[in-house]
């Protein structure tokens, strides 16, 4: 079991990858995707605009490097409530840690496609930009973190279910988890993605909240008569 310390700050990180995630899309993301070749060129040639891009890169990159450590006390949180019940399974914490690990590995090949292909004028003869190419490349690398959604959704949902059967969190969670997780599904609609990293924002704190030792040591007491 992973010391408390560690996994009182790493169920904090999911608060860190929402906000990391945001600040870090709205500069990879930006830049026009479907104008016309010229003004493509004219954008992606700027060697300022590429870096922001890669910027946006770096930061999103950090953000899932948090989301894994969110993860992973989150999965350690759900399995340690599965082995103290009756039944002892850990289908719930599989689902977290398999829902977490699909999602952060499209999120992480999403970013790459993008990050590459837009600033890939760089590497190439007198910085040529090739317009249709990053049209592609916007489309692929949304349709992979999108599809992601699945993943992710699979993970809210089974987090949920564990919040109703063991009290982990707040029971209105597991309902603000149903309506996310079917948001997370429905990636494709952007404005669903607000709505369950939201639920991960809030989830995260709770699970913070939740892991500090004084916490801990009231729900002991509970368990013991349970």
């Amino acid at each position: 079991m992973a010391s408390s310390g560690l996994r009182l700050w790493s169920s904090l990180a999911g608060l860190v990858f929402v906000v990391l995630a945001v600040m870090g899309s709205v500069l990879l993301f930006d830049g026009p995707s479907d104008s016309s070749p010229a003004k493509m060129t004219s954008w992606y040639q700027s060697s300022s605009n590429r870096a922001h891009v890669n910027i946006g890169w770096i930061l999103v990159g950090l953000g899932l490097f948090a989301l894994i450590w969110f993860v992973a006390a989150l999965r350690e949180r759900v399995r340690e409530s599965e082995q103290a019940a009756q039944e002892q399974g850990t289908f719930l914490s599989t689902i977290v840690l398999v829902g977490g690990t699909v999602y952060i590995a499209l999120a992480m090949a999403g970013i790459a496609v993008s990050d590459g292909i837009k600033t890939m004028s760089d590497d190439t003869y007198q910085h040529q930009v090739y317009s249709g190419v990053i049209h592609a490349a916007s489309d692929a690398s949304y349709l992979l973190v999108t599809t992601g959604g699945a993943a992710m959704g699979a993970l809210i949902f089974a987090t949920s279910i564990a919040i109703r059967r063991y009290a982990i969190l707040p029971r209105w969670v597991s309902w603000f988890g149903f309506v996310a997780g079917v948001c997370a599904i429905a990636s494709l609609m952007f404005f669903t993605m607000l709505l369950w990293l939201l639920w991960v924002a809030v989830a995260s704190v709770l699970l913070f909240r939740a892991s500090r030792p004084e916490a801990a040591a009231r729900r002991e007491p509970s368990a013991a008569t349970s």
